[in-house]
C-alpha cells in the first residue's frame, strides 16, 4: 500500500586573591542518607554557625563532610546564576553564565572568583540563554522572533530560525500586535534542541499576554502545533518541552480557564491537554528508567510529587514537606527543584527572617534519586542565607553532568538587599555509580519509544536505523521523499518491547529501481508514537 506523508510534517564579597583549581574541592566521601523522604521526623542537622567565606575560600562542611567553595564576589544579583532549573555551566564546565546587568555575562571557571574582570569572556545580547548540550563554546537564546546561537569566543551570531519568515507564523506576526517569542524565562527545548515550545506574546504596549502557543521541530523546520490562547486562558506562567521532546508542559496559574487551568501537559501537536493540578516550583526530569516526569510542589498538599507525563504511569508522592507552624516538625521554608542531571533532582529550601529552623528540610539542600520503585534522599549542604527578596532565594541547581551544585547566598547579612555571592559543591566523581549501583542489572525494556539518527549519515549504499519500542504492539518504519511520497517500507509488524536495528539501502525502493541521491525522511509509527528524521543518500 502506498502512503503519502502528511503535508504538515513537511512544512509543518569582600575581595580576595584568585584561587587556582589545581586542588580538587570535592571530598570523595559518602553522602549522608535521609532516612525517609515521607517522614517529618528525619534528623534536622541544625545549622552550625560560622563566618561568611571570602571569595575563593574553600572549606569542609561541618554537617555532611562535603567540601564547599565561595566562587563569586558579592555583586548583588550579578554574582549569581539565573534559576534552579537551568545549568549555568557550559558542557565541559569551563564557562559559567551569570545574571545580567543589561547583557548576560560569561566567565571562565579556571580560577576563583568567577566574576573577576580577568575571567570575563563575553557579554551576550540574548533572551533566555541556554548552553549547547555538546559544544562548550556555543550558547542558544531568543531574540525578538528568532532562535539564535552565539559563539562566545568570536561573538558570531547565527540565526537558527526567524519565525517572522515562517509560512505559518509569519502572517500572524505581521498582522497581530505581538512583539516576541518566549517561554516566559522558565521553559526549555528538548535536551537535543530539536523540539521547541514557545509563546507568541502580545505587544507590551497593548496587553503583554500570551496570544499563541506553538511547537517547532528544528530538524524538519516544521510548525507541529499552533494553539490560540483564549481570553480566559491568558494567566500562564511558562511553557517548555519535556527532556526527550515528547510532551509540552504549560504552567497555567490556578483558576486559569479553558484548557490551561494549572499545570497542563499537551501533545506536541497541541490538540490534547491534560491537567496535572496546581504545581508550584518544579522542574522536568528523566527518571532512572527514562520516564519523562515533572517533579514539583503540589500546592494542594504542599508535598513534592513525581508526576509522569505519560498517563499510563502512576503519580507518586516523593517528599513530604510537613508545613505546619504549630508542629515541632513544621517546615518553615520554601522549596526549589532542579533536575538537570538524569535520574536525580536537587531540592533546596530558603527561610525568611525570624522563622525558626525546625524541620529536617529547613535551610537544606538534598539530592533525591528518581527511582519510581525505591526513591531515596541524601543530605548535601546547609543553607546559611536568609531570604527577604526574590533573588535571595537559594535556587540550588545541579549541572547537567552532575558534577556541580551551586546556589545563591547572602550568609544572612544585609538581608533584603540582594547582596549575594555564589556557593559551589563539587560532587564526588563516582557519586552516580555509588547511588545507582554499577553492578545493578539494567532493564532490557527501554523506558520510552525512540527513533535514533541513522548511521552512517550521509550514506551509500546502506545505513543502519536504530529504534526502541517500550510496549508490545505494531510498529512500522517507512521512508518518504521530500514530496511526501512513500519510497520504502523498511519495517512493518508486531514488536515486543525492546531495542531494534534495521539496515536500509539505496536499492530498497518500492517497486523497481533504486533511490537517487537526495534527502529522505524516515518515520517510526506505533499506536502511540510518531517520529520522523532526515537522512541523506550520496552516490
Amino acid at each position: 500500500m502506498k502512503t503519502t506523508l502528511p503535508i504538515v510534517l513537511l512544512l509543518s564579597f569582600a575581595f580576595g586573591n584568585f584561587v587556582s583549581f589545581s586542588q580538587d574541592i570535592a571530598a570523595d566521601v559518602p553522602f549522608v542518607a535521609v532516612p525517609d523522604l515521607l517522614d517529618g521526623t528525619n534528623p534536622p542537622h541544625f545549622l552550625i554557625a560560622r563566618s561568611a567565606p571570602a571569595p575563593g575560600e574553600t572549606f569542609t562542611d561541618n554537617h555532611f563532610g562535603q567540601k564547599l567553595a565561595c566562587v563569586t564576589e558579592r555583586n548583588n544579583i550579578r554574582s549569581r546564576h539565573e534559576y534552579a532549573r537551568f545549568d549555568p555551566f557550559s558542557s565541559d564546565g569551563s564557562k559559567i553564565i551569570l545574571d545580567p546587568d543589561t547583557r548576560w555575562r560569561i566567565y571562565g571557571t579556571n580560577s576563583y572568583p568567577y566574576n573577576s574582570s580577568g575571567n570575563l569572556i563575553a557579554t551576550i545580547d540574548l533572551e533566555e540563554p541556554r548552553w549547547d548540550p555538546q559544544d562548550p563554546g556555543v550558547i542558544w537564546g531568543l531574540y525578538d522572533f528568532s532562535i539564535r546561537t552565539v559563539n562566545v569566543s568570536t561573538q558570531e551570531t547565527t540565526v537558527i530560525k526567524d519565525f517572522s519568515q515562517d509560512p505559518v507564523l509569519g502572517p500572524i506576526i505581521a498582522q497581530e500586535n505581538v512583539f516576541r517569542i518566549t517561554t516566559r524565562d522558565e521553559g526549555e527545548s528538548s535536551k537535543d534542541k530539536r523540539y521547541w515550545a514557545l509563546f507568541l506574546q502580545g505587544d507590551d504596549v497593548v496587553d503583554y499576554v500570551e496570544r499563541y502557543i506553538f511547537t517547532w521541530d528544528r530538524e524538519l523546520d516544521t510548525i507541529i502545533g499552533l494553539y490560540e490562547v483564549q481570553p480566559n486562558e491568558v494567566d500562564v506562567d511558562w511553557v517548555g518541552m519535556s527532556p526527550l521532546g515528547n510532551w509540552v508542559i504549560i504552567g497555567g496559574d490556578p483558576g486559569n480557564g479553558g484548557n490551561l487551568d494549572g499545570m497542563v501537559v499537551a501533545n506536541r501537536e497541541l490538540t490534547q491537554f491534560r491537567g496535572l493540578g496546581n504545581i508550584g516550583h518544579s522542574d522536568v526530569a528523566l527518571t532512572l528508567d527514562d520516564k519523562e516526569v515533572v517533579v514539583g510542589q503540589n500546592t494542594a498538599t504542599d508535598n513534592i510529587d513525581l508526576i509522569p507525563l505519560d498517563p499510563a504511569y502512576a503519580r507518586m508522592e516523593l517528599v513530604r514537606l510537613y508545613y505546619d507552624s504549630a508542629s515541632q516538625f513544621g517546615l518553615q521554608s520554601g522549596a526549589h527543584v532542579s533536575c538537570n542531571t538524569d535520574g536525580f533532582c536537587v531540592i533546596s529550601t530558603y527561610i525568611e527572617p525570624g522563622l525558626p529552623e525546625k524541620n529536617w528540610l529547613d535551610r537544606s539542600i538534598i539530592l533525591v534519586k528518581l527511582d519510581r520503585q525505591n526513591p531515596a534522599g541524601y543530605y548535601l549542604a546547609k543553607v546559611y542565607g536568609t531570604t527577604d527578596a526574590y533573588y535571595e532565594e537559594t535556587h540550588a541547581t545541579i549541572s547537567n553532568d552532575g558534577k556541580s551544585v551551586v546556589w545563591a547566598s547572602n550568609w544572612s547579612m544585609n538581608v533584603g538587599q540582594e547582596d549575594l555571592f555564589m556557593m559551589r559543591l563539587e560532587m564526588p566523581s563516582n557519586w552516580k555509580q555509588s547511588l545507582v549501583g554499577a553492578d545493578e542489572p539494567k532493564s532490557e525494556v527501554p523506558g520510552s519509544f525512540r527513533l535514533m539518527q541513522n548511521a552512517p549519515n550521509p550514506f551509500n549504499p546502506t545505513t543502519t536505523i536504530r529504534y526502541s519500542v517500550s510496549r508490545n504492539g505494531p510498529a512500522t518504519i517507512r521512508v518518504f521523499d521530500l514530496l511526501g511520497n512513500e519510497v520504502s517500507e523498511v519495517v512493518s509488524g508486531d514488536h515486543l518491547a525492546g531495542d531494534y536495528q534495521v539496515e536500509f539501502g539505496a536499492s530498497s525502493r518500492v517497486g523497481s529501481g533504486s533511490l537517487s541521491s537526495g534527502v529522505y525522511l524516515y518515520q517510526l509509527r506505533t499506536n502511540e508514537f510518531l517520529e520522523t528524521k532526515k537522512m541523506v543518500l550520496l552516490k
